[in-house]
């Protein structure tokens, strides 16, 4: 009994595991429309504070010592600017992984707001890629192996052994 239910939690890694490639693809694709979505906003701001003469750090610098108003558009101004900047930092690194470690990324370092997102809109498939398959098949033997090993342990301790005559 305790072989076939560690095989049906590996069954399961598999399943859950060969979502990773296709999950994180749908995140990236996320992550790609935020950004499109900041980078006229960043520019515009951008093109407004080199009218005066500033970069872009000169101008968050000068935001540092706002006060009232000044302030309060400051902070819209370092907020768009912080997200885009962090958000194609972040683009960036998932880009940079390869496909096989792209998903072990995005697992260390996902943004919660954009995996709530993808999630409501994620729909499982086949893995018909290369890391769709080995997600999958190190998802079966990371459960599969467990689930041996628990079902394993609780027959020893319980005396449930195999027994020869």
């Amino acid at each position: 009994m305790g072989r076939f239910l560690a095989f049906l939690l590996g069954a399961a890694g598999a399943l859950i595991g060969s979502q990773g490639p296709g999950f994180t693809l749908q995140y990236m694709q996320n992550l790609q429309g935020r950004i499109d979505e900041l980078r006229p906003i960043v520019e515009q701001y951008d093109v407004n504070v080199a009218a005066h003469g500033y970069s872009r750090a000169q101008a968050i610098a000068e935001c540092e010592d706002a006060a009232q108003l000044l302030d309060a558009l400051c902070d819209g101004y370092e907020t768009t600017v912080g997200r885009f900047d962090l958000l194609t930092a972040h683009l960036s690194e998932l880009e940079a992984a390869g496909e096989f470690v792209r998903p072990l990324v995005l697992a260390q370092s996902h943004k919660r707001d954009i995996v709530l997102s993808v999630y409501e809109q994620f729909e499982p498939a086949l893995p018909v890629t290369t890391a769709g398959g080995a997600y999958a098949a190190g998802g079966f033997a990371l459960l599969w192996g467990g689930g041996s090993f628990l079902f394993g342990l609780i027959g020893a301790v319980a005396g449930g052994g195999r027994r020869y005559a």
